[in-house]
């Protein structure tokens, strides 16, 4: 397999935008880059960017999804969910597998697609992510926690990559809600008080470790289970958990962002 120098600029010549991620070293996870990543969503890096991130020691890449590249990833991250993306996606040749599934890759639609975490389908929830416009994905060649590396899959010489349609992942329609009267929930006190003594009693995420879920499932106490605004959640989080290398506060912000999407605990169900 080529080593990540060439895998990089082979991505770039193919018009992808591409950026470096330390590998996993205790420090770092693997998947967080270390650099700030916002411009190169907008623009795609020089060769010579590409030469100095990559020629050095060894690093892991990370592929910029969305417009810009021209991509969406669908990441199956079981069994289950691979099945899943077989019997209902059509077949794309660029693949890659993971550690615990694969990356498949689609073009993008032309109007945006919001990344999306463990999708709800008709079939139940499943082990399927989506990363589109303003995500990344770690991409072949790279090393993960595990020491499984990124293979490339399918066959990356053929074009014919077919173009994502939103209406594949769509949600089921579900009845509509009435609206939630904070009053019959909230109790008097400080709920944020509480809520950061609810977060200092669960075990802080070690990078490498589960770090991914266990952030979202306290995200989800705070924004679902006590009610917090996201403003809230994401500030106690950070406390909580972030401040320390391989974490980013914007990392923090969209795990809160998901919980609040995607969480499926009662609101109000940790201050009654």
């Amino acid at each position: 397999m080529a080593d990540v120098l060439d895998q990089a600029l082979t991505l770039w010549r193919r018009l992808l935008s591409v950026i470096p991620v330390p590998r996993p070293d205790g420090r770092h996870d693997g998947k967080v880059p270390a650099m700030a990543w916002r411009e190169y969503q907008a623009r795609r890096p020089t060769e010579a960017e590409i030469r100095a991130w990559f020629g050095g020691a060894p690093s892991n890449l990370a592929i910029i999804t969305g417009a810009l590249s021209n991509l969406v990833v669908v990441d199956a991250d079981s069994r289950e969910g691979l099945r899943w993306c077989v019997r209902h996606l059509p077949y794309t040749p660029w693949q890659v597998r993971t550690s615990r599934g694969y990356h498949l890759y689609f073009r993008h639609p032309g109007v945006t697609v919001r990344n999306r975490a463990k999708l709800d389908t008709r079939d139940g929830r499943i082990d399927v992510d989506v990363r589109g416009d303003g995500g990344y994905v770690i991409g072949p060649g790279s090393v993960h926690a595990s020491g499984a590396i990124y293979l490339p899959a399918g066959d990356w010489t053929r074009d014919d990559v077919p173009r994502f349609w939103p209406g594949w992942l769509a949600r089921p329609e579900r009845p509509a809600r009435p609206a939630l009267d904070s009053s019959q929930w909230r109790p008097s006190g400080d709920v944020v008080a509480r809520a950061r003594r609810y977060l200092a009693q669960m075990p802080r995420p070690e990078i490498g470790q589960g770090s991914d879920q266990a952030t979202l499932t306290a995200a989800c106490r705070l924004v679902r289970g006590f009610g917090l605004s996201e403003s809230e959640a994401t500030a106690l989080l950070w406390q909580w958990a972030g401040g320390r290398p391989g974490w980013t506060y914007e990392w923090v912000r969209r795990k809160v962002e998901n919980a609040r999407k995607y969480g499926t605990e009662p609101v109000g169900g940790l201050v009654s």
